[in-house]
């Protein structure tokens, strides 16, 4: 028995039908019947019962099935893992999103590289909603995400700050001579905002809710310096963690009541083997 026949047997259950399944695997149907009777050969038993309308599995087959699918994934998790044992690849794929990877990614980077000069970043600039995504299905080695809530199970984290979310306004802004803001204040108010795939987004989506009340979002980027501009000649308002933007002559934040504050994470899939330079970046992460 071999994984090339596993895969065969599998892809021939996923239509129960040997042309489709070698229209899909680009092997020619003679190759899959044999392999088919070579398994049928080694272990004494049918795995398929021949019908007019295509092909139908023995309970052996169920069962063979069943343990071949365990042993495909177990097979190509391995794979998995042995690729990210390598220690000649250096480098890490990092999700980074824009406003909370602004308040820790400079510290990170530079804990890190002071233990593993060699150890190289590619960031891939994500929300912090799709980065958990992309943690799971394993496209990122690691993430930077921005949270209130639990997180799923099966995700590793290390937690590099707490942070209260804030409405920054211009000077000019007739809010800006309060200390906090109320509910009416919220209502209508322009707002620029980050995108959807984003923990912020989510947040003030669900706080107006709770509220009764939908955000007038004008315009969305992850450009926080185009939002700073937008809030300093009072074009918009926005709700970002706090000291992302700096009060200034032109820029002041205020307190929003009922905001939960935040936590900033480092996260990886619990479940994946890690490799040095991944160790080393969750070492960096508890060190900052």
């Amino acid at each position: 028995m071999t994984l090339i026949q596993l895969k065969y047997f599998q892809t021939i259950c996923k239509y129960n039908n040997i042309t489709r399944a070698s229209a899909e695997l680009h092997v020619s149907q003679p190759s899959l019947s044999n392999a088919v009777k070579e398994l049928e050969r080694e272990f004494g038993v049918s795995l398929f019962t021949r019908r007019s309308r295509g092909l139908e599995l023995t309970p052996e087959g169920r069962y063979f099935l069943d343990e071949a699918d365990k042993l495909l994934e177990q097979a190509e998790q391995l794979t998995t893992n042995m690729k990210h044992m390598s220690t000649t690849d250096r480098t890490l794929t990092l999700g980074l999103p824009a406003m909370s990877g602004s308040l820790v990614f400079t510290d990170l980077l530079r804990t890190l590289y002071a233990r593993s000069p060699g150890t190289h970043i590619q960031v891939m600039e994500n929300g912090s909603l799709a980065n958990r995504s992309k943690i799971m299905d394993h496209t990122l080695d690691a993430a930077i995400i921005t949270r209130n809530g639990p997180l799923s199970p099966g995700i590793g984290h290390v937690a590099l700050r707490h942070v209260n979310i804030c409405l920054y306004l211009s000077v000019m802004h007739p809010l800006a001579e309060k200390d906090t803001v109320t509910t009416d204040d919220l209502d209508q108010l322009p707002l620029a905002m980050l995108p959807e795939d984003t923990f912020l987004d989510h947040c003030i989506n669900q706080y107006y809710e709770n509220l009764h009340l939908k955000p007038s979002i004008i315009v969305r980027t992850n450009q926080l310096a185009t939002i700073q501009q937008l809030v300093a000649t009072n074009t918009t308002a926005a709700f970002l963690l706090d000291h992302v933007l700096e009060e200034s002559s032109d820029i002041v934040k205020r307190a929003v009541p009922g905001l939960l504050p935040a936590e900033i994470d480092l996260i990886w899939k619990s479940s994946r083997h890690l490799s040095p330079h991944l160790k080393n970046l969750i070492t960096a992460a508890r060190n900052i």
